[in-house]
Order: structure tokens, then C-alpha cells, then sequence
């Protein structure tokens, strides 16, 4: 969220740069920041609530709109942040799974961990959310 404040003054209040620009700035430059973590931890109500606010302030400020607007994502042409980090963690599945065997990272997809759990729900797993999406 810092680098769209830096933005701020710069890009998303300029009036002479279009919106089409300013969303593909978005889509470029900040979006790729605000999903690095989401894309590799499980989800929570608490990150896509967060993710979601986020990118409503900065599409606010990019189309000029206020709060009680709703037309920010059609006139900016973006998906929801929600969708596009499920669909980049699809992404990374499918290119595990096109792993060799042995690799560090398609054993640690595949295999559960031994022993004991601790008592209580058991904690949200990355590939939970692949299963449930």
C-alpha cells in the first residue's frame, strides 16, 4: 500500500493522465506488491478483507469517485483482487505439479506432516484453498 501512496500525487491525481493508463499502472506496478504474500499463505476473511479495501481506494482514486460510486471496476477494467490472486495460485499449483518427483517444493505440496496435531481446529493450509476454490 505504500507504493500507492507514493502514486498518489504523482499518477492517480494527474488529470492529464487517462484512466486507462492509470489502471494499467495499477495492474503493472501495485498489484503484483499487494498480492507477493497472498499468493503463498492460506486465505483468511481478515487478507481478502484487507485486499479488497485496499484496491477499492486506490481504484477510488484512480476514476476520481467517491465512496457511495460503484462503477470503479468497469470504468477501470480490473478483476477483483480476490480472483486474480486465486487464479495466480492455480497457476503455481499447476506449475508444481508439472514437477519432478524429487523437487523440494512438489514434496513439501504433496506430504503431510508427521505426529501429533495440536488440539482445536487445525490451521488453514495453503492447499486447502485449492480444493475448496
Amino acid at each position: 500500500m505504500r507504493v500507492a501512496g507514493c502514486l498518489n500525487d504523482t499518477i492517480w491525481k494527474n488529470k492529464y493522465i487517462g484512466v486507462e493508463i492509470k489502471s494499467r499502472m495499477y495492474k503493472a506496478v501495485v498489484r503484483p506488491i499487494m498480492i507477493y504474500t497472498a499468493e503463498t499463505r492460506p486465505d483468511t476473511a481478515k487478507t481478502k478483507r484487507f485486499l479488497e479495501t485496499g484496491e477499492m481506494k486506490i481504484l477510488r482514486k484512480i476514476t476520481g469517485k467517491t465512496l457511495l460510486d460503484r462503477e470503479r471496476r468497469q470504468t477501470c477494467k480490473v478483476d477483483s483482487i480476490n480472483e486474480w490472486v486465486l487464479s495466480r495460485r492455480r497457476e503455481w499449483n499447476e506449475h508444481i505439479s508439472r514437477m519432478e518427483e524429487g523437487r523440494i517444493v512438489r514434496s513439501a505440496r504433496d506430504k503431510s506432516p508427521l505426529g501429533k496435531g495440536s488440539t482445536g481446529r487445525p490451521r488453514k493450509r495453503w492447499c486447502d484453498n485449492l480444493t475448496i476454490d
